[in-house]
């Protein structure tokens, strides 16, 4: 309603988006627009003050505030206004820059001067964005010079208000149907969100800014396009993604009369970014500036209605369509008048409306580059590794653009080349521990001057039977003490030994066998199978062990000299076998057990099988310290209950077991109070679980490797926080390197494949030459002849010291175009108080039907109906599962991981498997009000549980509802809660906790007005 001082006008779809930004996140310093200006000279107040007034009652958007009608905003526009000048000092600059704004009440606009010298001043001009944009500040500051040396300045050929009607009758006559076309076909297919390496994860609160700003070397004949194409690069690498979408914002001035238009007329593109293998960078540049020149000729539907166009995910966690954007903005040029050189810049504002923002600003003497940034996402530190990456690629294009974007340089400086770190030695001098306990099972008890005298009675059998070095001996045992003697006496022998799981299918162990050629053979009558071949066989319930010598057999082997071999699955299906040498076990030995750092009196239970490599950390480290080790029956390792009470009762001080094993324990009632340090391995360690067995205090040592580098390439103790859980340091003489494709060391936070060299490193696949040259490379940053690396297929980033471990680069899994960890979901729905494991998969239905499989083991009374809104509450939408299953168990292989293989086939259904219709009276008028807002007809099934954006909602749309359910319901509810909970169901618990608590302070406010008399008769009744 206009009034005599007031007039009120519609919106423009740009001051419809930051209204209900400020809805969503009110008073956030991310949508203020501040300049210093910087004031040299003989300075008079007054006339800068009447300048400024002047200005000010030039531009209607400049006396503009915003009210709303049923949801939907409109700007008032007051006929005049007079600026005062606010007195700071420095110090204070940063306040008047953050201090919030109200849409609704204003001014939206505040200036103040601070005195900084003689004859200098700041200016400091802040307005909120929806009434200016960057491109006013030239137009203000010019205005404001010219209105300070007097002049007459005509009037304006338009006032915002007029932009904002032309543009909705362009919107009425449909006159963005042609660029709504172009957008549609150029963005189509290409990912909304870009996963880029965080420091911490992301939250749906309001993002805080920071900037960093960096000299650039001048890069010779730059377009926009080719500066823009070295971010795109840049991007590419950080993140691994082939396709994304980067923002630039337009001046939106495209019409004459809005040349010289204070107000906020800049609208945002969205560029596509397409760098398929192979691209050169010259390649990647044309499409770029093709895709220029197509956006700017599109550039006039707004950014709200491209976002409204585009299947994009809405969130309060990033910023839809784009989260990273990119501008070229040239330095401004002083203005002098009167004596008074006035001389414009932008300042930082606290906020950052993107994830990460680079403006290039070329000047004539100097280039600078200005990130801005979300501190609540990255640290400096990784922002200036970026920016010295983009310092880099803008070297290494202008110096070889034709050289493909995977082969581009990272960093400056040569390949650093240095001394592998000695490997440690370790000696299994049992006889010093005496009648102490040493290994336990269900049927026997060994101290250590048995099991010394054992496994040399036995070493001394293997010698007179051939065993010597590079002779593997195949042993056959069910789990428990015979496994340890085997271990120590083929050690001794100067052998190796290849651990055959008796539970194993008979062609399974045939084959390993076969290969390895074993002329010995170890086992027991409990194991005993049928292989293939003369060998010899040792069977320890009928050998004659008393016979041989008691004392060591003599020399042990040689550190090149084969340990164990171990075989692992290989894509073909046939095993492959890893060999493994005695220096990788010593170095392995050594340095875990002085991590560990046991004690004679610790009891160690171990769980894991002696094929799994883990396995000779839990059953060898012990003996190193004199602590007792308790093999767990094979029938308790799988069950989580009888696991737990097993290491009740025997007392059980150190645990070692894979992720799965952990989690087992932690739903079967918690790890046992007693265990005080606890080790994983085997599998990624997420951040929810090491909080689980971090509680009561319990160390928690996780550790990382291959079996190709003897088995723990890095451990170290879990520090308590809530950091994702990072790899620990190298374990001994171990190197590790973040390789690119060239074989080059990446930057820290860009993502790279892992190698890894020294002492532990295998010498290769048995009988398997190709294999072994394939993946064990030689070492060009190690001084030690004949030094390898070993190309583990896991990507990782280095993150503030420490590597993060982000999946296989063979097995990536890709949905969507996004690049996903299935252990991020998993996570996730661990966190369900009803979900007490969690397991995702990938379904291919074809090359282009891929989807997310999860499976649960449900709690009682969990609804997997209900999982599906409950992570999409809590995760992006193409990492929330397709489809959800129950499990009675969670399937998995004899070393405790988890059998992905044997998981049951998704049984697909519509995607929404049954309409839950409304249940109570609040659910039944919010769904009257969600088909009122969405124009949903009858024939429309509502459920409870459908999304409120996948019906066609949007944050308009929502505000429509909100402002229905505060009228009809009286709760009033913010904007974020439509995000956080778009379903009847979860809007609907929110008005029920809502009107809960009002009636809870109606009653004490009643209760206020009682006596204490009248309370305690109603009390009594």
């Amino acid at each position: 309603m206009n009034t005599d001082d007031t007039f009120v006008f519609p919106t423009s779809s740009g001051q419809r988006r930051l209204w209900l930004l400020d809805q969503l996140i009110p008073g956030s310093p991310a949508y203020h627009v501040g300049w210093r200006i910087t004031l040299t000279g003989t300075l008079d107040r007054g006339r800068l003050e009447h300048a400024l007034t002047t200005a000010v009652n030039r531009h209607e958007a400049l006396r503009t505030t915003f009210t709303a009608t049923d949801g939907v905003p409109s700007q008032v526009v007051t006929t005049r206004a007079d600026v005062r000048l606010t007195d700071l000092v420095e110090s204070e600059v940063d306040t008047l820059v953050r201090h919030r704004f109200d849409l609704a009440t204003g001014p939206l606009l505040r200036a103040g001067l601070a005195a900084t010298g003689p004859d200098e001043h700041v200016l400091v001009l802040v307005v909120h964005h929806a009434v200016v944009d960057e491109w006013s500040c030239a137009i203000l500051v010019d205005e404001l010079a010219r209105a300070y040396a007097g002049e007459d300045l005509p009037e304006p050929a338009i006032q915002y208000p007029d932009y904002a009607v032309w543009q909705r009758e362009q919107a009425d006559a449909n006159a963005f149907a042609d660029a709504a076309r172009y957008w549609q076909a150029e963005l189509a297919g290409i990912p909304t969100v870009l996963p880029l390496p965080t420091d911490r994860p992301r939250s749906a609160a309001a993002g805080h800014g920071a900037d960093l700003v960096r000299d650039l070397e001048p890069v010779p004949d730059a377009s926009f396009g080719t500066l823009l194409a070295v971010y795109q690069a840049m991007l590419h690498r950080l993140t691994g993604q082939e396709e994304f979408l980067i923002a630039t914002p337009v001046a939106g001035r495209t019409r004459p009369e809005t040349e010289h238009l204070v107000g906020f007329l800049a609208n945002t593109l969205a560029l596509p970014a397409r760098i398929p293998p192979g691209t050169t960078f010259a390649e990647l540049a044309k499409h770029t500036s093709d895709a220029v020149h197509g956006a700017l000729a599109n550039q006039d539907m707004p950014f709200e209605e491209l976002v409204d166009l585009l299947p994009a995910e809405r969130s309060r966690a990033h910023a839809p369509v784009a989260q990273v954007m990119f501008a070229v903005e040239p330095a401004p040029e002083p203005i002098t008048v009167d004596g008074l050189t006035i001389a414009p810049r932008l300042l930082p504002t606290g906020g950052s409306k993107f994830d990460l923002c680079l403006t290039v600003e070329p000047g004539p003497d100097r280039w600078l580059a200005r990130w801005n940034y979300d501190t609540d996402l990255f640290d400096q530190s990784t922002v200036e590794g970026f920016a010295d990456l983009y310092a880099v690629l803008c070297a290494a294009v202008t110096a070889d653009p034709d050289r493909p974007i995977a082969e581009l340089p990272l960093r400056d400086g040569t390949r650093t080349v240095v001394d592998t770190p000695a490997a440690g030695t370790v000696t299994f001098d049992l006889a010093r521990f005496g009648d102490a306990p040493a290994v336990a099972d269900a049927h026997r008890l060994l101290t250590y001057r048995e099991l010394d005298e054992n496994a040399n009675r036995l070493a001394h059998l293997l010698r007179a039977n051939g065993v010597g070095p590079d002779v593997p001996v195949a042993l056959c045992l069910e789990r428990g003490v015979p496994v340890v003697t085997a271990i120590l006496a083929v050690w001794r022998a100067g052998g190796g030994y290849l651990p055959l799981d008796p539970a194993w299918p008979a062609d399974r162990l045939a084959t390993m066998v076969t290969d390895a050629g074993c002329p010995v053979l170890v086992t027991h009558d409990a194991a005993a199978v049928a292989l293939p071949g003369e060998r010899t066989v040792i069977n320890l319930d009928t050998a004659d062990l008393a016979a041989q010598p008691a004392t060591p057999p003599g020399p042990t082997a040689a550190p090149g000299t084969v340990s164990y071999l171990l075989y692992t699955s290989g894509s073909t299906g046939t095993p492959k076998g890893v060999t493994v040498t005695h220096g990788g076990v010593q170095n392995l030995l050594s340095a875990m057990d002085e991590l560990l750092d046991l004690r004679p009196d610790d009891r160690v239970a171990s769980i894991t099988t002696p094929s799994f490599d883990v396995s000779t950390v839990e059953l060898l480290v012990p003996l190193l310290r004199g602590a007792r080790v308790t093999v767990v029956p094979a029938g308790e390792v799988s069950d989580g209950l009888r696991l737990r009470q097993r290491l009740i009762d025997t007392g059980a001080t150190v645990v070692q077991g894979t992720p799965s094993a952990w989690r087992m324990l932690v739903t079967a009632g918690g790890v046992p109070a007693a265990v005080r340090l606890r080790i994983s391995g085997g599998e990624a360690m997420t951040r929810e679980l090491a909080d689980a067995l971090q509680s009561g205090g319990a160390r928690l040592v996780d550790g990382y490797g291959p079996t190709e580098t003897t088995v723990y390439s890095t451990a170290g103790t879990v520090p308590a926080s809530p950091a994702p859980v990072r790899l620990g340091d190298p374990v001994g003489a171990t190197t590790l390197h973040v390789l690119d494709p060239a074989l080059r060391p990446v930057p820290d936070g860009v993502l790279g494949e892992l190698y890894i060299g020294g002492a532990g490193v295998a010498r290769g696949y048995l009988n398997r030459p190709g294999l072994t040259a394939a993946k064990f490379l030689p070492d060009p940053f190690s001084t030690t002849p004949g030094a390898r690396l070993y190309a583990t297929g896991d990507l990782v980033r280095m993150r503030s010291g420490r590597l993060e471990f982000l999946g296989r680069a063979d097995h990536q899994v890709k949905v969507r175009g996004f690049r996903i960890e299935l252990g991020e979901i998993e996570s996730v729905l661990r966190e369900h108080n009803l979900v007490r494991d969690a397991v995702v998969t990938v379904w291919r239905g074809s090359e282009t039907d891929v989807r997310l499989v999860a499976y649960v083991l449900p709690g009682p009374r969990l609804d997997p109906n209900e999982l599906r809104p409950w992570l999409s509450a809590r995760l992006p939408d193409y990492l929330v599962p397709n489809l959800v299953m129950t499990l009675d168990a969670v399937p998995r292989t004899p070393t405790g991981k988890v059998d992905r293989t044997a998981l049951p086939d998704p049984v697909w259904a519509p995607t929404r498997t049954r309409v839950v219709a409304p249940r109570d009276d609040v659910e039944r008028r919010l769904a009257l009000l969600w088909r009122d807002v969405l124009h949903l007809g009858p024939a429309v099934d509502l459920s409870v549980h459908d999304d409120f954006f996948a019906l066609g909602g949007h944050s308009l749309t929502a505000t429509q509802l909100l402002a229905r359910v505060r009228t009809q319901l009286s709760v009033n509810l913010p904007l974020a809660s439509v995000f956080g909970t778009p379903t009847i169901a979860g809007l609907g618990a929110s008005i029920a906790r809502a009107q809960a608590g009002d009636r809870s302070r109606t009653l004490l406010d009643r209760l206020d007005d009682l006596s204490d008399a009248e309370i305690g008769k109603l009390l009594a009744t």
